[in-house]
This record gives structure tokens, sequence and C-alpha cells, in this order.
């Protein structure tokens, strides 16, 4: 008796036609697909001015000096917005992950062996925690 996986060809074939046509009309758009050249913003904009200005709502020519053309900031608005989420994301999971198990406990890699205490290095600040033999 084997155990060998074996191919199910009493199935339907519908799906992976249906997948197979998905992916020659999306093919078929992005190498057909054509794009405007870039344009840039002109040498005397102030895009963090710009920027600022939209984030607290002043008028962008309150604070433009002279000779400096203000851009359209509030799309960058949202931009700027998620990659404060993203990074407020990965602090609070970086805090997650740093933080004691329990309270007065020692969180360790796991790398020492149990009869080895002498080399270790206390995460609290080298004093020895209440349940050790020190």
């Amino acid at each position: 008796m084997t155990n060998k996986p074996r191919l199910n060809t009493e199935g339907n074939y519908v799906a992976g036609l249906a997948a197979v046509a998905l992916f020659v009309v999306l093919a078929a758009v992005f190498v057909t697909a054509s794009f405007p050249a870039p344009a840039g913003f002109p040498e005397s904009s102030a895009v963090t001015k710009s920027l600022g200005a939209a984030m607290f709502d002043i008028a962008p020519s309150a604070i433009m000096d002279d000779g400096e053309a203000a851009v359209p900031g509030e799309g960058f608005l949202v931009a700027f917005l998620l990659i404060g989420v993203l990074l407020d994301a990965a602090l609070d999971g970086a805090v997650m992950l740093a933080k004691r198990e329990e309270a007065g406990e020692n969180v360790g890699l796991g790398t020492q062996s149990e009869g080895t205490d002498d080399d270790a290095v206390a995460t609290d600040g080298g004093t020895p925690s209440d349940g050790g033999d020190e």
C-alpha cells in the first residue's frame, strides 16, 4: 500500500480555464498600456512647505518665501498618514515583542542550558531574580 499523492483528474476544468483567460486579458492590458511622460515640479516649488500648509490648514501663501511656488499638497497627505500608521504599527509590534512575559520573569532567547547561570546577563540591569539561587 502506498501513500503517494495522486493527481485528481476528475474535476471541473472551467475554473482553470477562467484563470488562464483572466491572466491573458490582464497581460494584454498591462503590455499595451501607455503612460504619459513623467512631469516633475517646477524648480521654485516648495513641496515641504506646501505639505505643512495642507496638514495644518494654513493658506500656502502665508508661509511661502519670495520666488517659491506652492504645490497642491493634499495628494501627499494620504501617503504621509499611511506611512505614519505603518510606522506606529511596527513600533507597537516591537514593544509587544520586547515586553516581559510575566512580572519579574526574565525573557531570554532560550540559548543557555539549565546549569549555566554564571555567564547569563540579566535583562533587568543585572539584578538577581526573586526566585533565583543567587
